[in-house]
């Protein structure tokens, strides 16, 4: 039998592979996990796990630095 952290892992694989059927079917075998336990794992998670790259980086810091010359001209 598999652990819980193999069957959310395996969960993942097949609903990231669009499997939606064999994830559904596989979340009966899944414990729920605790409030707790949730709240600890958002706390924990990266703001942003998705790569970025130096591209989207550039525009992005240009992006907030366009903000941050609105934002404090509208204060002054």
């Amino acid at each position: 039998m598999k652990t819980q952290d193999e069957l959310r892992a395996e969960y993942d694989r097949l609903f990231e592979a669009e499997d939606y059927e064999a994830a559904g079917k596989l979340l009966d075998f899944i414990e729920p996990i605790s409030d707790e336990e949730w709240l600890k794992m958002l706390r924990e998670a990266p703001l942003d796990d998705e790569p970025v790259s130096p591209a989207q980086r550039k525009r992005l810091d240009e992006a907030h630095a366009a903000f941050e010359r609105v934002a404090s001209q509208r204060v002054s």
